[in-house]
């Protein structure tokens, strides 16, 4: 971690999460923040819960690939 930090020359990471709840068990979280050369991450997760766990977590490249993933699991989750 220390390492990362110094690769940034320093600075802090601000990092922007938001979740979107898609049913009573899934969730869409994202996250965006600023990577070293000033260009905008962003980084989409569908999480699953299970009796108040996290059951299931898919990585996505998009928002799009997310809310169909979201769906899916919904459907499966009911």
């Amino acid at each position: 971690m220390a390492f990362q930090i110094q690769k940034r020359g320093g600075r802090k990471l601000e990092v922007q999460p938001e979740f979107d709840q898609v049913s009573d068990n899934v969730v869409i979280g994202s996250t965006q923040w600023m990577d070293a050369e000033g260009r905008r991450q962003e980084r989409f997760q569908v999480i699953t819960l299970r009796d108040g766990m996290i059951a299931d977590l898919q990585g996505c490249a998009t928002r799009r690939e997310a809310e169909r993933q979201a769906k899916r699991q919904a459907r499966t989750a009911a």
